[in-house]
């Protein structure tokens, strides 16, 4: 059958050769995508365990960054987001609920605190503010609803040091969740998985953007379960992250390396 002119330009039969292998990650755009038959017509998130179904859930250039970023960090998923904010908000409301309670440093990023002590509380969740220093006496604020506790180390512009082994046995044997904002140490100047962090947030706008022309952020963990709750949420709140910021972070990753020494030493 010969199609119209018009009909070839929606189902195109020509197509460039296969075979073209880049080091760069090509860029996919797309929301509508292209599957073989009806039975692979799905609404879920994970695709990895089920085919590309919206663009919403992740391109492959999508998918690839948030690979890069859980490898850098020691942990087995992460999530990209539209910006460090948004991660901030998906932790919060995966693993807090109406009636619960939730510890924050005192020293904690400005909008994270907005967030926690403007929206939170009228979701019925109790934010309560301790002292960053505070180490193994954070026991003495747990109670039987806390839900979350948050760290971020060191802490904004004040930038003290959490004793984080101290903190996360004390949720561990609680069974509360642990979040790091682990934004200062670009996910690899600090090991917050081996220092018991079970969820890790950046801003990729930050250190692995590295030239102020994107927006991003990341969530990371280590345990299926984490995995699966965030994964519920990212979906129902729509945070489609743009595949071109994407891409810019990936190229940011190749000179991360060489920028956090320069930092370093300019610091020094």
């Amino acid at each position: 059958m010969t199609l119209d002119w018009r009909s070839k330009l929606i189902h195109p039969t020509a197509a460039a050769p296969h075979g073209f292998r880049s080091l760069a990650t090509p860029t996919f755009r797309g929301s509508t995508t292209i599957l073989r038959s009806a039975g692979d017509v799905t609404d879920h998130w994970d695709q990895s365990q089920t085919p590309y179904r919206y663009g919403l859930y992740g391109t492959p250039t999508t998918l690839e960054l948030a690979a890069r970023i859980a490898e850098l960090e020691g942990g087995a998923h992460c999530f990209i987001t539209p910006g460090g904010q948004a991660a901030i908000a998906l932790i919060y409301l995966s693993f807090v609920s109406a009636g619960g309670h939730v510890l924050v440093p005192d020293s904690v990023y400005g909008p994270s605190r907005d967030f926690a002590s403007r929206l939170l509380a009228r979701m019925n969740i109790e934010a309560e503010y301790y002292d960053p220093s505070v180490g193994s006496d954070i026991e003495t604020l747990c109670r039987a609803n806390t839900q979350l506790i948050w760290c971020e180390s060191p802490g904004s512009i004040t930038m003290e040091i959490q004793d984080i082994p101290a903190i996360t046995r004390i949720a561990r044997s609680r069974r509360i969740v642990t979040a790091l904002d682990n934004t200062y140490s670009a996910g690899v100047l600090f090991d917050a998985f081996s220092h018991g962090i079970d969820v890790t947030m950046q801003a990729l706008t930050k250190y692995v953007g590295g030239h102020s022309d994107l927006l991003l952020g990341s969530v990371t963990v280590r345990e299926n379960e984490l995995h699966r709750k965030l994964g519920d949420v990212h979906q129902l709140l729509g945070m489609s992250s743009s595949p071109d910021d994407c891409t810019l972070a990936l190229r940011g990753l190749s000179t991360l390396a060489v920028r956090l020494d320069q930092l370093e030493t300019s610091g020094l």
